[in-house]
């Protein structure tokens, strides 16, 4: 009687609570894509419940959107931001650039109004610490022996004759690097044609990675539905992506994920990611307390970006950079946002230095449309087997 007693008591309890907090916390029951995931449900991360209390008590930056970032040196995180006044100035021509840098120091605590703050280190003054000297958008960030790394289409004044103003992504697809955590910025001589991708992350300053190279996740022009990776030694990152030799690309893994081999080829690349849906935003970081490396991207159907939505997201975990992808979640409506997060995917970020001791927490970082145009973040909690 006494058992029967306390799971009566349990349940009533549990009822009262979900009920309570129905609209804060979500986990992947009820909140699949109707078109299935591309990969069959992890049997390490079972599942994910998302706490979103703190995406109206703690959003900051009002205006400014898409939020890559990256664990510096130094121990904080640093973020990049686009068409806002980012951390000190606001979307109404206040401290506005196209693109700025911001440090962020601190990690969030209980329901994440408190524990972090944010400075504009790269920006219009005196609403940042350093002027700007370009635009555009930057996709990826990635911090490598003290210095921060940049992957973006940008503006500059050979494209635009207001670099530092004009909206919306640049025509220059290239690297960019700060040797003095964000205070002036240096544009690599080359360009490529097509977007570059974006990095995977390790720990602080990329420490934990297990060789000595940056790899980098990546869509084909006109492919939406395959992912690629390649990698490049990091004392070469700065180099002409096109010169032969410089990037090798993964062309395919046994069934364990063991790596068959690399070619200098692009041509030779194997996909090492399929959804019959298009996807875009994938980003990568890897938990070293889990030891798998988590993937997260949006998905849309048509393949055409007014489609797409901070909702229709989709997450996934492997032992490999290069898999095999195993689902954690996978959404149409992520967040219940509804129609007001429509027609844009900015990314799910995760910050390696969000994640908690035991690798089961993880604060991120989203934006999107009208009152998502900022920085807000979420809590996630991974149950593991």
């Amino acid at each position: 009687m006494l058992r029967r007693l306390t799971l009566t008591i349990v349940i009533l309890a549990t009822a009262v609570g979900i009920s309570a907090c129905r609209s804060l916390i979500r986990d992947n029951a009820g909140a699949h894509a109707t078109s299935p995931a591309p990969y069959p449900k992890s049997h390490v991360i079972t599942a994910v419940t998302w706490n979103f209390s703190a995406a109206a008590t703690s959003r900051k930056a009002l205006g400014s959107d898409l939020w890559p970032c990256t664990w510096a040196r130094d121990g904080n995180l640093y973020c990049a931001w686009g068409d806002g006044g980012g951390f000190d100035g606001n979307d109404d021509n206040i401290g506005r650039v196209s693109l700025g840098f911001a440090r962020i120091a601190g990690i969030p605590v209980a329901d994440g109004a408190s524990g972090f703050t944010g400075k504009n280190v790269w920006g219009a003054p005196p609403y940042a610490e350093n002027s700007a000297t370009f635009g555009g958008k930057v996709v990826s960030l990635i911090s490598v022996g003290g210095v921060l790394y940049a992957i973006g289409g940008l503006w500059t004044s050979e494209n635009t004759a207001n670099p530092v103003h004009t909206s919306e992504r640049g025509p220059l697809n290239t690297l960019a690097w700060s040797s003095d955590q964000g205070r002036t910025w240096q544009i690599a001589p080359w360009s490529s044609p097509s977007t570059l991708g974006t990095f995977l992350n390790f720990g602080r300053d990329n420490a934990g990675a297990f060789d000595s190279y940056i790899y980098i996740y990546y869509v084909r022009e006109g492919d939406s539905q395959h992912i690629y990776l390649k990698r490049v030694p990091k004392e070469r990152l700065q180099s002409d992506p096109s010169i032969p030799g410089i990037y090798q690309y993964f062309t395919g893994a046994d069934a364990r994920g063991r790596v068959d081999a690399w070619s200098m080829q692009e041509r030779d690349a194997g996909a090492i990611f399929f959804d019959s849906n298009n996807v875009n935003g994938p980003e990568v970081v890897y938990n070293s307390k889990l030891h798998r490396y988590l993937l997260t991207l949006g998905h849309y159907p048509s393949g055409r970006d007014s489609d797409s939505s901070a909702g229709k997201l989709g997450v996934f975990e492997a032992p490999h950079p290069w898999g095999p992808w195993a689902t954690v979640g996978y959404y149409d409506d992520w967040g219940a946002f509804g129609p007001s997060a429509a027609g844009d995917f900015l990314g799910l970020h995760m910050p390696v230095k969000w994640i908690s001791s035991d690798g089961k927490t993880l604060w991120c970082i989203f934006s999107g449309l009208n009152e998502f145009d900022a920085f807000n973040v979420v809590k996630g909690t991974l149950t593991t087997r």
